[in-house]
């Protein structure tokens, strides 16, 4: 954005944005002000669908609860529920209150929520007229703080007990825990037992296709068995049984007993998830930059960097067809260096096809290039506003409210 659009008091709106945005919609992409977050949307929908087409031919019975922590984004989560999404998952309460905001109807936050305050606000959100809450459970104490606020406010929590299924992470680990908060959720004021969940967040970049598989299914045995012992002991049908992200969908889209995935990536892509076998999604999302300086033969530099990507995951990527490739970032540059044999990924090749091989070669200062990030989920929430690409012109742009929403 240039020096008209300048930040006023309140973070995360711009004097003049909206004025901006007017502006740009129907532009080519060369007219937007860099760096910028564009996503081409022919292919985050054709995403969408490869999903739900997937879940649906696998005849197992398992749904989407997609993850709005990669996009942030209330449109998107709505373009997703009118696919078929049971509902959306999201990491804190802050980006549930966003999604909330936006429409979304069906949300899970697949974290625990602690502390007064966001026990407040949780409760509060509770009472949203058609909305369908539940929060992750993993300590009777968290469960009866949860239930005391919301009788209290007159709220309708639901309850879903994480359980520990190989990550390390939240979640209780054994069965009796399990079946106690199953029995306090379907008792107490305030709130109802709606089902468990478990992420297999440790197997799901393995760069083994059947390693991954093995470790995947063994985590859904230890959910399915806590399941099966809720039900057994405490008389509780299983309510929703919630697994899995991208780079396990193939093997959880499949087992029946699964209620739901929840996949966040698949829509956008990334370097990593790029390379990990089996997860043949197409990129969608780009940072568009420009090229500011060539200061030698074989060096560009790009007005991109660490305050626009993310690099916690790896070297961010560009597009094969403009034979660079990036050689280092650092906060507000990217340096880019010719590249003899480019090599992409083949999840990027709408995107060379439609923006890198029409671009001028070679890229001189002025011109636009795409890069890929190395994690989507990351970079989204380094920016305030998505830039919503069709045939190359700039067709809406959305306001990233969950963005930094991470308390």
């Amino acid at each position: 954005m240039d020096s008209k659009h300048c930040c006023n008091e309140n973070r995360g709106k711009m004097c003049g944005l909206d004025e901006y945005i007017k502006e740009i919609i129907g532009k080519p992409i060369s007219e937007i002000e860099t760096p910028a977050l564009m996503v081409d949307l022919d292919i985050m929908e054709a995403n969408m669908d490869k999903m739900m087409d997937f879940l649906r031919d696998s005849g197992a019975g398992v749904g989407i609860r997609p993850h709005a922590k990669t996009h942030k984004t209330p449109e998107i989560a709505m373009a997703q529920m009118e696919r078929g999404a049971l509902g959306i998952c999201c990491a804190k309460l802050g980006e549930a209150e966003a999604m909330a905001e936006g429409g979304v109807p069906d949300i899970l936050i697949a974290n625990q929520v602690i502390g007064e305050r966001k026990i407040r606000r949780l409760a509060a959100l509770s009472k949203k007229p058609g909305l369908n809450l539940k929060v992750a459970v993993d300590t009777k104490e968290n469960l009866e703080d949860i239930s005391r606020e919301s009788a209290r406010q007159g709220g309708h929590v639901g309850i879903v007990i994480e359980m520990e299924v190989g990550n390390r992470r939240g979640g209780v680990r054994t069965i009796d825990e399990a079946v106690e908060l199953a029995k306090l959720a379907s008792t107490l004021p305030g709130v109802w037992y709606a089902g468990t969940m478990g992420y297999e967040g440790f197997a799901v970049f393995m760069p083994d296709y059947e390693a991954r598989k093995a470790a995947a299914n063994g985590a859904y045995d230890i959910l399915l068995g806590f399941r099966d012992a809720i039900k057994e002991k405490a008389g509780l049908d299983s309510g929703i049984v919630s697994a899995a992200g991208t780079g396990t969908f193939p093997f959880a889209g499949k087992r029946q007993g699964l209620t739901d995935i929840q996949a966040g990536s698949y829509i956008f892509m990334d370097m990593r998830y790029g390379s990990t076998a089996g997860v043949d999604f197409k990129n969608s999302l780009a940072v568009v930059a420009t090229i500011t300086s060539h200061p030698e033969p074989d060096l560009y530099i790009c007005d991109a960097g660490l305050k626009s990507m993310t690099q916690e995951f790896g070297m961010v990527g560009t597009l094969p067809s403009y034979g660079l490739k990036v050689a280092n970032m650092s906060e507000e540059h990217v340096s880019l260096r010719p590249d003899e044999n480019p090599e992409g990924l083949p999840g990027m090749s709408e995107l060379d096809e439609k923006y890198a091989k029409p671009a001028k070669k070679p890229l001189g200062v002025g011109d636009q290039i795409l890069l890929i990030p190395s994690h989507c989920c990351t970079t989204v929430n380094l920016h305030d506003i998505l830039y919503v690409v069709r045939d190359g012109k700039v067709e809406d742009v959305w306001r990233i409210t969950g963005r930094g929403r991470f308390a």
